[in-house]
């Protein structure tokens, strides 16, 4: 790796942690590079996108969590989604302190966006991305201007 190019998000390990994907609905992302035919999928309401019905991954209808979790964590990690690449709670923490007060409260008041065990785990995960000098791992500038566009 050189010296000017940032660590990947990777690099701050989950530690077994799946909680992501039993709370997070899994949008696709066709234009991203997903195959949609290789995937379960469900079409969902999203206020991401509000008015449209988008691709997302199936559910498992008794637990709520992806139909791809299994004992082991990920059964397609390997093919993983796009978004599944990109998220990382750390980021969602980080992205969250870079709003106003009164934002985040927004947000939370939403009751559709944030995850109170997801931001939780961020903020563990993002102190640990600062211990490991990973913080320039964590680019947040997508998630904030997702939420942003939340909050129009």
């Amino acid at each position: 790796m050189q010296a000017d190019t940032p660590p990947d998000h990777n690099a701050i390990p989950c530690d077994g942690c799946t909680a992501c994907c039993k709370t997070d609905q899994v949008i696709l992302r066709p234009e991203a590079g997903d195959d949609l035919a290789s995937y379960e999928l469900e079409y969902i309401a999203s206020a991401l996108y509000p008015g449209q019905s988008v691709p997302a991954l199936k559910r498992d209808p008794r637990t709520g969590h992806c139909v791809y979790l299994g004992e082991a964590g990920c059964t397609i990690h390997g093919r993983a989604p796009w978004i599944c690449r990109r998220f990382h709670c750390a980021r969602t923490f980080k992205a969250l302190g870079r709003l106003s007060r009164t934002k985040r409260d927004a947000l939370w008041a939403r009751g559709d966006v944030l995850e109170q065990a997801i931001v939780e785990r961020g903020r563990d995960r993002y102190r640990l991305a600062r211990e490991l000098g990973l913080d320039a791992a964590l680019d947040v500038e997508m998630q904030v201007a997702a939420f942003e566009r939340l909050l129009r």
